[in-house]
């Protein structure tokens, strides 16, 4: 009976204990595709006696594997992964006075039409004040317009547009200051974590097999950071893992199954 493959199945990533065990699993969610390559380092000899110079013996020197998933889902825990990064949850609070735009001495006004960022995002409650003695409060939409989820201002004037007839404009007092609450954000670093470990395992099924169980267990798998990431794109974005398969000291150097991984036919 012939036996074809086609494989889907749900991938788990975990972290792993000092005895070797998968601990902490988590799906990365849809995983569109995962390879496993193996290569060999290998030293051939060829013979000096026939005068053919024929390939007589090869000696593999090394061995070694590399792993690759492409996966679909942008959640923190697989952008942190990629990233070499670690993931936080930031809790609001509230600023107070938060100069806008460039600092010097003496302070300058922000320019009209550019886009200033403040230092936080998921903004409420914005309320933008002049420098002076008695600080004027400017008016959201005549004054200014803000993107207040992402925490971005720009000024639509730097004066108070004038009384009319013969009043003249007055400038604004620079640096003019916001004051406003901040939701709580997830935010995720890059490069602030050595390089990760994981114990990958895939519950598959076989659809070419009437969706038989396949098990592939790889114990060690230590990930190289993220190559590239598509960050405006037409189509789905998904980004790709590639790393190293290691040998598991915790388990033994078996003859039948090795220190590598296994792949376990369930049905």
């Amino acid at each position: 009976m012939s036996y074809y493959a086609s494989f889907q199945g749900r991938v788990f990533l975990a972290k792993r204990n000092a005895l070797g065990q998968a601990i902490e699993a988590q799906s990365p969610g849809n995983v569109a595709e995962l390879k496993l390559s193996l290569k060999t380092d290998v030293l051939e000899h060829f013979e000096s006696q026939s005068g053919q110079r024929a390939l007589d013996h090869r000696m593999v020197k090394q061995k070694s594997a590399t792993v690759m998933l492409t996966i679909e889902e942008f959640t923190k825990e697989n952008l942190a992964l990629a990233l070499y990064g670690n993931h936080q949850l930031s809790a609001g609070a509230t600023v107070t006075d938060e100069p806008i735009g460039v600092q010097s001495t003496p302070a300058v006004m922000p320019t009209v039409g550019e886009r200033y960022f403040l230092a936080h995002q998921k903004i409420s409650n914005l309320v933008l004040k002049d420098n002076a003695a008695m600080p004027v409060t400017l008016q959201a939409g005549v004054d200014y317009t803000a993107d207040l989820d992402f925490g971005a201002v720009q000024f639509l004037r730097t004066n108070n547009g004038g009384g009319g007839g013969a009043t003249p404009p007055v400038d604004f007092a620079a640096p003019v200051k916001a004051s406003y609450a901040f939701g709580a954000v997830t935010e995720i670093g890059i490069f602030t974590q050595a390089l990760p470990e994981r114990f990958l395992r895939l519950e598959g099924i076989n659809t070419a097999q009437g969706n038989a169980r396949v098990l592939v267990e790889l114990y060690r798998v230590a990930f190289d950071p993220l190559k590239e990431l598509n960050l405006i794109s037409d189509e789905y974005n998904k980004f790709e893992l590639e790393g190293s398969l290691l040998a598991d000291s915790t388990k033994p150097i078996d003859a039948l199954l090795g220190q590598f991984g296994r792949i376990v036919q369930v049905n």
